[in-house]
């Protein structure tokens, strides 16, 4: 049920009146779960990047092996954790970044089964 005239300029003076009194509580509210997900995204794609170097230290490492394993195994839960977010993002319809990849997929799948739009593939 959408909320009349009054009751919206009501709700917006009292977040005015709550921005003035505290400031710290509005930006920690304003923190959207889509926003948190793109936080945790950009932190896997760190993980899978760092993963990638200590992959690497097998070659100037005499630790190598070790190092090497590490990095593996950080690249294999950061590339998981990253499926995750994008999965979550993709079924968030609220986010712009989820709606961007999933609506793109499906409009290049779309075009994939039908690409002369005659309907057959």
């Amino acid at each position: 049920m959408p909320l009349s005239d009054r009751e919206q300029q009501i709700l917006s003076e009292i977040e005015s009146q709550l921005a003035n009194e505290d400031s710290k509580f509005v930006k920690r509210i304003r923190r959207t779960p889509a926003s948190l997900g793109r936080v945790r995204l950009r932190y896997a794609i760190v993980g899978l990047v760092l993963g990638l170097f200590m992959l690497l230290a097998i070659a100037i490492n005499p630790w190598g092996p070790f190092v090497a394993f590490a990095g593996f195994v950080l690249m294999l839960v950061s590339a998981v954790a990253a499926g995750n977010q994008l999965k979550t993002l993709g079924e968030d319809r609220d986010s712009n970044l989820g709606g961007q990849l999933k609506g793109g997929f499906s409009r290049y799948m779309e075009g994939r089964r039908h690409p002369d739009g005659d309907g057959e593939g």
